[in-house]
């Protein structure tokens, strides 16, 4: 038996799902989303009204119905917004570039760059803007950003916001990463919080909205059967891939560790092989020697083993690379920065020559996606690793302390 309740803080209303038996083994039963649980409970919040919606080709229901189609049965969708090339079929509007969406007719505007947002009045047909995607867990996963300019859109365009909420894949438990840094602010995020943030985005949309003062008319749905400690493979829900880089469930985990790395455009991640982000691979990397290397920092969850592909596109096409692949063991106590920030100092030590860390433009991709210069500097002053980890251990603290309020899912 699921009991709703709904708490009122200044200026924020949210609704909040409480499991009132023993929370549910993972595995054992389907968690349901947001659009599940308004379908189910809440129609009359949509029913009858004229939808603006943000939403990517990942939002579906327990029926593998997209959310699109969903909202559609019970209210008008005039407007899909989505940061992506749209995911279904569409007719062309009367003015060059207009698009619309061939089953509900409702227009299509496509945002390549979260940062610019187009002007309030994107909402004058609609009374309702609703937001529904996947999240990767990881800052710099660009919906995230767009979630954030549309809540302040929304309150200047005095428009109440319904966030439908869904899973963190990698879990809603892990807090890890450098806290971005104003300076460091880009399309890559926007407001300080770790590079794994280990919320929601429904959580993220009170945290946003409050913390960093947007204001916006917000109300939640929270999801039915779902806990912190869950990654997206107990939820039992399907997955769909929000790039082709991140085919499955569990490869966020593996993004939040290795993708920053590949930013730097000296070594393989693993993109072009059956299996992104799994890897850390180049020619001249010697797999045996790197994996004993961060083998003896025993880093928690995680196992380092050598390993040779040859990817098919991207960097090293059709040549053979070695270095090493990541085996999480745990994915509770992984760390998924821990394990990255292991990786790259590990390799300065081994190949400083290779690894361009004091390169300008190189510097410049991997400090923006990280949002903080320290851990680079670091590691070119050859900081041991520990202290560089623990240095970032207050701002995270400070972060889960003033999380704490907006957590829908008990910890």
């Amino acid at each position: 038996m699921i009991n709703i309740r709904r708490i009122i803080l200044p200026e924020i209303i949210f609704l909040v799902l409480v499991a009132v038996l023993l929370s549910p083994v993972p595995g054992m039963t389907q968690v349901k989303t947001g659009i599940d649980v308004l379908a189910r409970e809440h129609p009359d919040m949509v029913r009858g009204k004229k939808l603006a919606l943000l939403t990517s080709k990942t939002a579906i229901d327990s029926d593998l119905t997209h959310t699109i189609d969903r909202l559609a049965k019970a209210a008008t969708v005039k407007l899909i917004i989505t940061g992506d090339n749209f995911f279904r079929e569409t007719i062309p509007g009367e003015n060059p570039g207009e698009a619309y969406d061939a089953l509900t007719n409702a227009r299509v505007i496509e945002i390549a760059d979260p940062l610019k947002r187009p002007a309030p009045d994107i909402f004058q047909d609609a009374d309702l803007l609703v937001i529904d995607f996947q999240d990767i867990g990881i800052r710099y996963f660009k919906y995230l950003t767009l979630m954030a300019q549309f809540l302040d859109l929304a309150r200047e365009a005095s428009i109440p916001v319904l966030i439908l909420d869904r899973p963190n894949p990698i879990n809603a438990q892990t807090v890890a990463g450098p806290v971005l840094e104003v300076g460091m602010r880009s399309r890559f995020g926007v407001y300080p919080i770790p590079l794994l943030h280990g919320m929601t985005i429904g959580e993220l949309a009170l945290y946003f909205n409050k913390v960093f003062g947007l204001g916006a008319s917000l109300t939640v749905i929270g999801m039915e059967g779902y806990n912190r400690d869950m990654t997206f493979h107990d939820t039992r829900l399907h997955w769909v891939p929000p790039s082709d880089h991140i085919p499955e469930s569990d490869t966020p985990a593996f993004y939040a560790a290795t993708g920053f790395l590949g930013e730097m455009g000296v070594f393989s991640t693993g993109i072009g092989t059956p299996r992104p982000f799994h890897y850390v691979l180049a020619p001249w990397i010697d797999g045996e020697l790197l994996a004993q290397r961060l083998e003896r920092h025993h880093l928690p969850g995680v196992r380092f083993i050598a390993a040779s592909e040859k990817p098919y596109y991207g960097l090293f096409t059709q040549r053979k690379a070695t270095g090493i692949e990541l085996v999480i063991t745990d994915r509770v106590t992984f760390d998924p920065f821990f394990a990255g920030l292991a990786i790259l100092k590990s390799l300065y030590e081994l190949y400083p020559d290779r690894i361009p860390l004091s390169n300008p433009s190189a510097a410049e991709a991997l400090d923006i996606l990280l949002g903080s210069q320290k851990i680079r500097q670091n590691i070119i002053s050859n900081r041991p690793l520990m202290e560089t980890y623990s240095a970032l251990q207050t701002d995270i603290s400070e972060f889960i302390k003033k999380r704490r309020e907006f957590l829908i899912y008990p910890e």
